[in-house]
């Protein structure tokens, strides 16, 4: 056996091992050191390879693969700053629960730490924002490191889906030659079943919560990404208990295809005006908080009068508001289906009905705005919600986009499917993530609504759509700057201080962008223009994007008549 045949060897049981945890995808940024993982993952048949130059991009677009595909994706990379710029993606991936396995490629022992040339540390190189780190033997091909690879590959694969799911880093030193015997077959093939259970409360714990909830006047609290299977469950609990429900957009409460007056999609606007003469008695809080502020304040100005339940599957204690008073780790789903089986006498309508009234007078006050029937940013959200096909995907930038999504859109029975990336909240990546959600499903309506800035923050990430044909429709929602510092404290400050650190115009021609990458672009110039385009969209997919043209201050100033005229519909003020 040869040094050649023995690496060969070892990383091919490697590569078996992850399969027979469920990897089918990797996405590979092309590199010297990777050299032998790249060639055997590429020429696996039973793995789906993407390459990718950009290694920011590659770790952002494996990062929509997997939250799409709900299944571990692999990430290889060269040794140095090349790992790096996996960085921001991997937080991410921890932040949000994604199963990502980071392979790192390296100098062998002898190269570190002696000026060696592309020779970084890379232990540990991701910290804590990784469930584990393993630095791999060096190839060898005895019985003993071959079962060793295949245990590592499988057993790393599997941790980084067993709940609270996240991202695996192994590092693996290799010496030259690094061209891998192609022609070699595998000495040891196998299979292993993992078979995983559930985590639940016994039948006495759950009799307990049906007690301390049935007949209370209580409200459900969703955040979390949820599929829209998942968001209907939890709109079953609401209407089997006869308790509104509070979620986060990604929760996919309004977007699962199934209406209930129950589900308080304007939340936002009126929870923080209304005089509540009901308070209420619970509260059942499923995973991290909602993106809504005025939700937290309120949630915040709950006295012990409100017991709080925080139902929490992955044990983080991701709890930023430290008011729990009955904590339930057990997988949410199962939880959820058990309470409904065994509620039996459901809360009076006087507490359900007070909140849908107020929903109803907050829609009234909508309807009532002119500024709701012309083009601008949120009306273009709106719109880009409601214009959503059946089974499509949509993937929402943070800032400004995802709080219009949540301030203003309502529960429509078009079933389709939310992604963000809401770990960290951060606008880089965004492109790339939302390239590997239309990668999944390239069949479907795939739209991303974005922001100018996060848009050119991942410009290279459009080079994906244009090598594996991705038909991507991008919403972009360009006002020439951060538009979210115009909503808080910081717009107070003058022009000439705002204005380059905050507003951060960057004059940018999305036109040339979408030549550059060979998209389609068009400029929406009325609502009606953008629901054909969107219309279009559901009936024949294509790269392109779409740009509304809107304006900081005019975001601003609609959401200011909202506000004012919901303090005099409700008079909390008078």
């Amino acid at each position: 056996m040869t040094n050649q045949s023995d690496m060969t060897n070892y990383l091919q049981t490697f590569v078996e091992g992850m399969i027979s945890s469920g990897v089918e995808q990797a996405v590979i940024s092309p590199g010297s050191r990777s050299t032998p993982l790249a060639l055997l993952l590429h020429r696996q048949e039973k793995i789906e390879t993407f390459i990718e130059v950009d290694e920011r991009s590659a770790a952002f677009f494996a990062l929509g693969l997997s939250k799409t595909s709900l299944k571990p994706v692999v990430l290889l990379c060269t040794s140095g700053t090349a790992a790096a710029n996996y960085y921001p993606a991997i937080c991410e991936a921890n932040a949000s629960h994604i199963p990502l396995i980071i392979l790192t490629t390296d100098r062998p022992h002898e190269l570190r730490q002696v000026g060696a040339p592309q020779a970084m540390d890379q232990f540990h190189l991701f910290q804590s924002h990784v469930k584990e780190f393993i630095e791999m033997a060096i190839p060898e091909g005895t019985k003993t490191m071959l079962d060793y690879a295949y245990w590592q590959g499988m057993r790393a694969t599997d941790t980084a889906c067993q709940i609270p799911k996240g991202p695996i880093h192994l590092n693996f030193p290799l010496r030259e030659p690094l061209l891998p015997d192609l022609d070699r077959t595998l000495i040891i093939e196998k299979a292993t079943e993992i078979l995983v259970g559930k985590k639940q409360l016994s039948e006495e714990q759950l009799l307990e919560c049906v007690d301390a909830w049935q007949e209370k006047k209580g409200v459900l609290v969703i955040g979390g990404s949820h599929t829209p299977k998942e968001a209907e469950v939890f709109i079953k609990l609401a209407e089997t208990l006869n308790w509104p429900i509070i979620s986060d957009p990604l929760a996919n409460i309004t977007s699962c295809g199934k209406t209930s007056p129950l589900i308080m999609n304007y939340a936002d606007l009126f929870i923080q005006e209304v005089e509540m003469s009901q308070r209420p008695e619970v509260v059942v809080r499923f995973g991290m908080l909602p993106i809504s502020k005025n939700t937290m304040f309120w949630l915040q100005s709950l006295d012990d009068a409100t017991t709080i339940y925080f139902v929490d599957e992955t044990g983080d204690w991701q709890d930023q508001l430290k008011q729990t008073q009955v904590a339930i780790q057990a997988e949410e789903q199962t939880f959820a289906r058990a309470i409904i089986e065994k509620v039996k006498v459901k809360t009076v309508d006087s507490w359900c009905n007070q909140w849908i009234d107020w929903q109803l007078t907050t829609e009234q006050q909508l309807n009532e705005l002119s500024d709701m029937n012309t083009l601008n940013e949120t009306t273009a959200s709106i719109l880009v919600h409601k214009k959503m096909a059946e089974n499509g995907q949509l993937f929402v930038s943070n800032s400004n986009a995802i709080r219009f999504l949540d301030r203003f859109s309502t529960a429509e029975a078009n079933h389709y499917q939310l992604f963000g990336n809401r770990g960290i909240n951060g606008i880089d990546g965004i492109v790339s993530t939302a390239l590997g959600m239309c990668a999944t499903n390239p069949e479907r309506q795939n739209v991303l609504l974005i922001g100018d800035l996060a848009m050119y923050h991942d410009m290279n990430g459009l080079l994906l759509a244009k090598r594996y044909n991705l038909p991507l429709t991008i919403v972009l929602l360009n006002n020439n700057g951060g538009g979210i510092f115009s909503f808080l404290s910081q717009r107070q400050l003058e022009v000439a201080d705002f204005e380059p650190i905050f507003g951060t115009p960057i004059d940018l021609d999305f036109s040339l962008v979408a030549q550059l990458y060979n998209a389609k672009y068009i400029k929406a110039e009325s609502l009606e223009q953008l629901a054909l385009l969107l219309d279009a969209t559901q009936k024949q997919p294509k790269f392109q994007i779409i740009e509304v043209v809107g304006d900081r201050q005019e975001n601003v100033q609609l959401y200011e008549k909202v506000v004012a005229g919901l303090k005099e519909k409700f008079g909390k003020n008078k």
